[in-house]
């Protein structure tokens, strides 16, 4: 009996988002193919570029070269003092200028509007603009405007995006978690550290609600790392790897049982069992 179909939903980090290669290598060797893909604020940008059919491998390179310097443009306005911009040029230059319907693997990106507080799932239209909306922390980076709207950090609205996995019709979730192990906040050291850590505390209100209705969460430990670091993504990717591969066994279990259970179901009602 073939397994249901696996989707991968990636959380938000910040630049510890990067250590969602780490969990997609892990899979990729594993022969574990994935279905669906979604992903929000930091790992929209990590989720588009799977989608686009870009090799874990290529993913890798990319994550350990990363810096700030390429994603952002300091621009002093009364909305926020840093531009996405540089965040939607840095994703085209990778995948090109996709949209949702040209990505190899159905993906979906959510952010969050900043008028209404309510989540936006983004499944048309241009990616990289999609991402750079989800990824755009408010008090940091200047809101994104999509369709006469402005949106913003998607971790508002959904920080692990399982139910925009659901809404593209997954059946089996697998959910990439990067939020703190270790719930203590530490004093802020300085003003964008203060704000990442405001969002953090909005994004854990729904992010609980998500873990919960995850198949299987792989929770990933990087509290020793800051959400600004970017100088250890090696390790943060091994680490993710090692979380995943020392979960292989219950995922492999969990999925058979689901789609045990479902083909059984299927099977019944082809056969007008009630």
């Amino acid at each position: 009996m073939a397994n249901l179909p696996l989707g991968v939903a990636l959380s938000g980090g910040t630049a510890k988002s990067v250590a969602h290669v780490g969990v997609l290598k892990a899979l990729a060797l594993a022969g574990i193919p994935i279905s669906y893909i979604t992903g929000t604020s930091g790992g929209s940008m990590v989720a588009a570029m799977y989608a686009s059919g870009m090799p874990v491998s290529s993913l890798e390179s990319v994550a350990t070269t990363m810096s700030w310097r390429k994603l952002v443009t300091i621009r002093l306005t009364r909305l926020g003092f840093i531009s996405s911009q540089r965040i939607e040029e840095f994703v085209e230059d990778l995948i090109g200028p996709l949209t949702f319907a040209d990505l190899k693997v159905p993906c979906a990106i959510p952010a969050t509007n900043l008028v209404t507080g309510e989540r936006r799932l983004f499944r048309e239209g241009s990616v990289a603009r999609a991402v750079r909306a989800s990824c755009s922390i408010p008090q940091i980076y200047l809101p994104v405007e999509i369709d006469g709207e402005y949106y913003v950090d998607g971790g508002l609205s959904e920080y692990l995006p399982i139910d925009a996995l659901r809404e593209l019709g997954c059946a089996f979730t697998v959910g990439s978690n990067l939020a703190p192990v270790d719930l203590r906040y530490r004093r802020p050291h300085h003003i964008l550290h203060l704000v990442v850590q405001v969002t953090g505390l909005m994004a854990r209100m729904n992010s609980v609600a998500s873990v919960g209705r995850a198949d299987v969460v792989v929770h990933t430990n990087l509290d020793e790392f800051s959400s600004f670091d970017f100088d250890h993504s090696e390790r943060m990717i091994e680490l993710a790897y090692d979380t995943t591969m020392r979960g292989l066994d219950d995922l492999r279990a969990s999925w058979n049982r689901k789609s045990g259970f479902w083909g059984r179901l299927a099977g019944r009602i082809r056969g007008g069992v009630p």
